[in-house]
């Protein structure tokens, strides 16, 4: 039985999504807003992440709707090595924005439901970045195929 790579493109994706609304969840109910950077906005815990902003340890809202909606794009189109990458670069991206806040460097100060919604994150941004690779190189070797044939 072969793994169909869209399907573990577009499960990574959804879980990356539950790890963000468990993040989002948390962050508002501990009141961890995000400062990636130590730089913040003159907004509520709530208004930052209904803005995109995100919070400490909640991705902002269009990087999980773009992860979903690309590898859910995936099953009607052509092979293309892009879904792949552009989830890949999400995931990534997801991994250095939770070491960026300051809230990741102080562990003393994470409530267990933090401790949970910061472990999510990084295990669904690795699961993502992984999917996203392994996407990624199978559509490059399926259009190689393709070329040859």
């Amino acid at each position: 039985m072969r793994t169909d790579p869209d399907a573990v493109l577009l499960g990574a994706s959804l879980a990356f999504a539950g790890a963000a609304l468990l993040g989002s969840v948390v962050a508002i109910r501990d009141q961890l807003p995000g400062e990636p950077l130590g730089v913040g906005i003159p907004l509520s815990v709530t208004a930052g992440l209904l803005a995109g902003w995100g919070a400490a340890v909640a991705a902002p809202w269009p990087m999980p709707v773009a992860a979903v909606t690309t590898a859910a794009m995936t099953r009607r189109r052509e092979p293309s090595a892009r879904p792949g990458a552009v989830c890949a670069a999400i995931g990534l991206g997801c991994i250095v924005g939770t070491f960026i806040e300051p809230v990741s460097r102080r562990p003393r100060s994470w409530s267990p439901a933090t401790r949970l919604a910061i472990s999510a994150n990084l295990s669904a941004s690795a699961a993502l970045v992984g999917a996203g690779a392994w996407h990624w190189a199978a559509a490059r070797r399926r259009h190689r195929d393709l070329i040859a044939a």
